[in-house]
């Protein structure tokens, strides 16, 4: 699943191209989401008035119907909300039930075109239909990925351009930065070129900066923050470690992880604890939020697969808030019998993550 940064945004932009092309176009989005579902708050959906679509709502029946009631809507008919239960009302195997609002895109044309420029802001659906409005971030606003309903109408950040800070352009890098590109992430490099790893800049890397210093990186990149996942996966042990030494005092990272064996992390942590870098609770702290090895332990051992189990644990942690994988069931905890209604395939009474429908 795409993050919001690419989907919502190339689906806005095709909207945007549809209009100015003489098209009709509607905008689906999801703005109820209970149960088990293919989709949650914010998914959106272009649709133009001849079914041209762009993104998904999920797939399925679902989707179906969503095309077709947007279709009309793109023609000229008036915006709606679309209700479904998907297995009363479609006989779908998901369990739960989506609110989709139908809103005609050509009284918002103006917002389409500020969300095609560069830049962070947030984006108001009305629940009714109405235009949409885009406004600058503020105190209280979602953070990426977490759209909520507020006031009648739908908010969610677009634009956010998570950063992933990739240190080492070796094998795993270079199969793991096409996927972070794709998944919405603002991908920057750092290499100090020395074994021609460099060479040409990668098409999906937004910057490659020729250092492993981390001070000449902060310099270039305006410093760290809790939007940065920064991955050591260089070429060289001494420097993993320097690297490491230097950021795993730095609690304003949204993710610090690591390339390794075992082996090499349980050393590292003997040298850490060394110097001084683990001592107490923040100490403690520090190495719990370290991920070493990196990525989601699914027996990965090649770089392709490395690559893999390092994008879906950033995944895990975009959707969930836990760099871990979960089993498709809620976080919080459950009673029994939403447990035993969970295992039986009836409608569930909580927002369950799914994998889309077929």
């Amino acid at each position: 699943m795409l993050g919001c940064r690419v989907v919502c945004l190339d689906v806005f932009a095709a909207a945007l191209r549809a209009l100015d092309a003489g098209r009709g176009v509607a905008i689906a989005s999801v703005i109820g989401a209970h149960g088990s579902t293919p989709r949650h708050l914010g998914a959106r959906m272009a649709v133009a008035e001849d079914g041209e679509q762009w993104g998904t709502i999920g797939g399925g029946k679902i989707e179906q119907l969503v095309v077709a009631a947007a279709r009309e809507v793109a023609a000229g008919a008036a915006a709606r909300v679309v209700r479904q239960h998907l297995v009363r009302d479609l006989a779908m195997c998901c369990g739960g039930s989506m609110e989709i609002v139908l809103t005609p895109a050509a009284p918002s044309r103006a917002v389409l075109a500020q969300l095609a420029e560069r830049g962070t802001r947030v984006l108001v659906t009305p629940l009714d239909g109405d235009p949409l409005v885009v406004r600058p971030p503020r105190a209280g606003d979602p953070a990426p990925h977490r759209a909520k309903l507020v006031d009648g109408a739908l908010v969610q950040r677009v634009g956010a351009g998570e950063r992933a800070i990739v240190f080492g352009l070796g094998h795993v890098a270079r199969n793991l930065g096409p996927l972070l590109a794709q998944l919405g992430y603002v991908v920057i490099v750092c290499d100090d070129g020395e074994t021609g790893a460099i060479g040409d800049a990668p098409a999906w890397a937004s910057r490659v900066i020729e250092s492993f210093d981390l001070r000449e990186v902060e310099r270039e990149l305006g410093g760290l923050s809790r939007e940065d996942h920064v991955l050591i996966v260089t070429r060289d042990h001494a420097i993993d470690q320097q690297l490491l030494e230097q950021l795993i005092v730095r609690d304003d990272l949204g993710y610090l992880g690591m390339i390794g064996s075992r082996g090499k992390v349980g050393r590292f942590r003997k040298r850490l604890e060394a110097r001084g870098l683990l001592d107490g609770e923040d100490g403690a702290a520090r190495w719990a939020r370290l991920r070493a090895p990196i990525g989601l332990d699914v027996g990965a051992e090649t770089p392709e697969e490395i690559a893999v189990a390092i994008a879906a644990e950033l995944i895990a942690l975009r959707r969930r808030g836990a760099a871990s994988a979960g089993d498709w069931r809620p976080l919080r905890a459950v009673s029994a019998e939403e447990a035993r209604v969970a295992d039986s395939g009836d409608p569930e009474p909580e927002t369950t993550p799914q994998r889309r429908s077929t």
